[in-house]
């Protein structure tokens, strides 16, 4: 009796490590936090600034006098690339130098949250947006004199 005891508990261990799933492949899978927010889901993806508006003013291709170029000499332009796992990536680029910023986004009803890597501070933004691949979005910028910038995103990629 005993020996059909070990051999019903042999196989019975064998036969469960193959059907069931080992416990340690499921250990180091990485957790991917995605968006469920179907609006917030339209912003992941790279886009780059088209136009500014100072309150009052009409639509420019160009900020202070600067027109918007991607690349070159002349380069001026800001480009944001939202992730599904909540990062970004702000590329700037004046001339031939290009400074990269990195960080965490939250997008909740219209309004964007920045919070940079190695700043204290949080940007927030209001966002409309036109059509799947332009949005606008509206900066305050609070205690101090300037009122404010409207911006236009076009969808790169």
């Amino acid at each position: 009796m005993s020996t059909v005891r070990i051999f019903v508990l042999l196989f019975s261990g064998i036969f469960l490590s193959l059907v069931l799933p080992p416990l340690y492949a499921q250990q180091d899978k990485p957790q991917q936090r995605p968006i469920v927010d179907k609006t917030a889901s339209q912003l992941v993806g790279v886009w780059e600034i088209s136009q500014t508006k100072e309150p009052g003013k009409p639509y420019r291709a160009s900020y202070k006098g600067h027109p918007f170029v991607s690349r070159g000499p002349n380069a001026f332009t800001l480009i944001m690339e939202y992730r599904s796992d909540g990062t970004f990536r702000r590329i700037a680029r004046v001339g031939n130098n290009e400074t990269t910023q990195d960080g965490k986004w939250i997008f909740s009803g219209s309004e964007l949250k920045h919070h940079r890597s190695g700043s204290g501070e949080e940007e927030v933004m209001y966002v409309r947006f036109d059509n799947p691949d332009q949005y606008t979005s509206t900066e305050v910028y609070e205690g101090t004199p300037d009122p404010g910038l409207f911006a236009q995103f076009k969808r790169v990629e």
